[in-house]
């Protein structure tokens, strides 16, 4: 069923206590929401808007920036049945079985679980996500090349969990569903060991209502999964699983970056997608990226899945066309004419972070500051896979390419040439060691047996994959956990 909190009778929750109490109702809390509920379990999902957008759902969101300049923190992502779902663009790609390993050259990079930890789980994943079956990345390049092809998948209807499993939660016996529910707290026994209920307020009452729950998820997106633990601070003024001031901390995002254009001889019949192999990661001391060439208008389209319109057909030969491309005149061959552009992996450094301010939102917890900046081996990264692209054009004749000035002056990129995805990961990240992280690898807060984070913010580090796929495995590999131990 689904309820609106806003009316429900005073005392509706009384004495009752959830088996599992899920906090968000995006990617995540709608996935793990459902694996539990299919198990039996007693599930209560709380989601803070409503069906549809709401400006004073949204206006909690309101934030600061610091560093790199990045968009407003109430516009990148989504308050709302269905979360961030609403405006996601459906592109999906599985984190690759390197992206799990510790890379020398990155601090603290590595996983405390292997792909193959997520792999029983991409046949479910492409179903929710509505997802075509996989299929060869197309590739242009020689096996000899250290850039390896890879496909990118894309949700086709794209997968809005609010619409898309709306129904099903207003049939289910075992979840329970509330909207317009705000969590305010989180309170913890004399011991320190378990959550034992979570406050909530609704946007017409000031007094707060009351969940308990046997076990406690936060699935509320990279920025608002550490803006709760900080502001869950009753009790501990640190917050909740920051006895290491890791809270927040290693934020990550794909730093996205055009690095040129190219004159290919034969136009792409779909985006041709590029990443370095480990060894070439290790020689050169970059991170992970993926290197995108084809057309960037018809690829940010709403109903891109890949394929191309590569028009007009070219009418001259490829010296004639990379002659008018070289001296600036209009291309002949508009059709061959590609963009190229990385998005690439961030190292991981504890300044990136989500910190609070002191401004409060309506509900009394602090709004938070995103502080995000490149590092020398972010910029790297973009710049060797820019060099390397046109590298591999000429060395086996696929075509020709233009480097972008920053990347051809040897500078980093300016504010104008590099943005984020939208992709707000690691600032609850997973670690073996509590001291190097907040979750550990079933994704529970370190130091407490009860609280668990679902959603991208326990990424340890984030590849060069959108994170929509990888989301969706863990919180199907996390109902595993919990329908196991709840």
């Amino acid at each position: 069923m689904i309820r609106d909190a806003e009316t429900a009778e005073a005392g509706a929750f009384g004495d009752r206590t959830f088996d599992v109490c899920i906090v968000g109702a995006g990617p995540a809390g709608i996935t793990l929401a459902r694996r539990l509920g299919a198990a039996g379990k007693l599930v209560g999902l709380f989601e803070a808007g409503g069906f549809d957008y709401d400006p004073a759902s949204q206006e909690v969101y309101e934030g600061i920036t610091a560093g790199q300049p990045y968009y407003p923190l109430d516009g990148c992502r989504l308050r709302y049945f269905g979360g961030t779902s609403n405006h996601w663009g459906g592109w999906t790609r599985a984190l690759e079985a390197d992206d799990f390993e510790l890379r020398p050259h990155n601090p603290l990079s590595g996983w405390p679980i292997k792909k193959a930890d997520l792999d029983p789980y991409a046949s479910e994943a492409d179903d929710i996500l509505n997802l075509p079956a996989t299929t060869a990345a197309p590739d242009v390049l020689p096996d000899r090349s250290d850039l390896r092809p890879q496909l990118f998948r894309f949700s086709r209807p794209t997968t809005r969990f609010g619409e898309k499993y709306r129904a099903e939660l207003e049939s289910s016996a075992n979840i329970e569903t509330y909207l317009n529910a705000n969590l305010v707290d989180l309170r913890i026994d004399e011991n320190g060991k378990r959550v034992t209920e979570a406050n909530f307020r609704t946007y017409g009452r000031d007094e707060p209502f009351t969940v308990r729950a046997g076990t406690f998820v936060l699935c509320l997106g990279g920025l608002e999964n550490p803006r709760a633990l900080l502001n869950a601070n009753s009790q501990i003024a640190a917050g909740l699983g920051n006895e290491h001031d890791l809270v927040g901390r290693y934020f990550l995002e794909h730093p996205h970056a055009p690095v040129g254009s190219a004159l290919l001889r034969a136009a792409p019949p779909s985006m041709l997608v590029y990443s370095p192999t480990p060894d070439m990661m290790r020689s050169r001391k970059i991170l992970n990226f993926g290197l995108r060439i084809g057309y960037f208008d018809q690829w940010n389209a709403p109903e891109f899945t890949g394929a191309f319109d590569p028009s007009p057909a070219c009418g001259v030969d490829f010296e004639t066309a990379l002659e008018a491309q070289v001296a600036g005149s209009p291309a002949p061959c508009p059709g061959l004419v590609v963009d190229v552009m990385v998005a690439c992996e961030q190292s991981l450094d504890p300044a990136n972070r989500v910190r609070l301010i002191d401004e409060k939102d309506r509900f009394g917890w602090r709004r938070i500051a995103l502080d995000w900046r490149l590092s020398d081996m972010d910029v790297r990264t973009l710049t060797t896979a820019a060099k390397k692209a046109a590298e591999d054009m000429a060395t086996y004749d696929i075509g020709r390419m233009r480097l972008a000035d920053w990347v051809s002056n040897g500078e980093p990129p300016g504010v104008d040439h590099v943005w984020g995805g939208n992709h707000h990961m690691g600032t609850t990240r997973m670690s073996a060691d509590p001291r190097h992280g907040v979750v550990d690898a079933d994704c529970k807060v370190h130091g407490l047996d009860n609280l668990y984070m679902g959603g991208s913010s326990v990424f340890a580090t984030s590849g060069h994959a959108n994170p929509t796929y990888t989301i969706v495995q863990l919180a199907l590999r996390l109902g595993d956990h919990l329908r196991g131990n709840t």
